[in-house]
């Protein structure tokens, strides 16, 4: 490990192949056209699934960790992508999410908790439902009744409403709404099937970025809630 930010793994290169550094995706090999071949950046190899590791016995070293993985395009739409190079593992899931966050533009990224549901909660610690808020002005003009010090919702939908009344404050509470949308994710278990799933990454994919477009995400995540309770009822 290193001592900086990110729990990186930073093997020797020639014993181990599995790793990616966060800042270095797209020509590790320092040859911008690099086609492939013998070449074994992680340009060459994303093209190529089969040259990659297997996620599976990756996650067999570190039990009970957030996970960070660069896949290849072709299986991104993989609810388990199986290969992939690491980029970051940690207890922590604040750490591993920043080093998600990272990653370069044109990378596929895939994150999960490499444990059971009753440990991926205690992962979170006491800042589940207990973290420090910011202090929130009263504004009337604000979308919803919620105050900065009150907990969050123990219903789900109510949660995920909830994260977008944050977005609707003026300004946006963007850090408590991805706050509450992780929260949400959590109750779900992280589980690909549930039609949830999709939605809340969604919209913490067009919120953890440099500059969200909290418009586009309020409106995709409206109108796939809609859908959703009209499929349910």
């Amino acid at each position: 490990m290193t001592d900086g930010k990110y729990m990186t793994i930073k093997q020797n290169k020639k014993e181990e192949n599995w790793y990616a550094e966060p800042f270095e995706k797209h020509g590790g090999c320092g040859d911008d056209g690099c086609d492939g071949g013998d070449c074994d950046c992680t340009h060459a190899t994303m093209s190529e699934p089969e040259r990659l590791p297997l996620i599976e016995e990756i996650a067999e070293m570190f039990p009970n960790e957030w996970m960070v993985f660069i896949v290849p395009p072709a299986e991104d739409d993989d609810p388990a992508p199986t290969h992939g190079r690491l980029v970051a593992h940690s207890p922590d899931p604040d750490e591993v999410f920043d080093a998600a966050n990272a990653v370069l533009w044109n990378q596929c990224v895939y994150t999960f908790f490499n444990g059971d549901f009753t440990a991926m909660e205690a992962s979170y610690g006491d800042t589940l439902n207990n973290a420090p808020r910011p202090v929130e002005q009263p504004n009337p003009a604000a979308h919803g009744p919620l105050a900065g010090d009150e907990p969050v919702p123990a219903d789900l939908i109510d949660l995920i409403h909830s994260a977008l009344d944050k977005l609707y404050q003026k300004p946006p509470n963007l850090n408590e709404a991805i706050r509450r949308l992780r929260i949400a994710k959590v109750r779900t278990g992280f589980n690909p099937e549930s039609p949830l799933h999709p939605i809340l990454d969604a919209a913490l994919d067009g919120l953890e970025v440099v500059e969200p477009d909290i418009d586009t995400v309020i409106f995709g995540l409206e109108d796939e809630l809609s859908a959703f309770k009209t499929a349910i009822f």
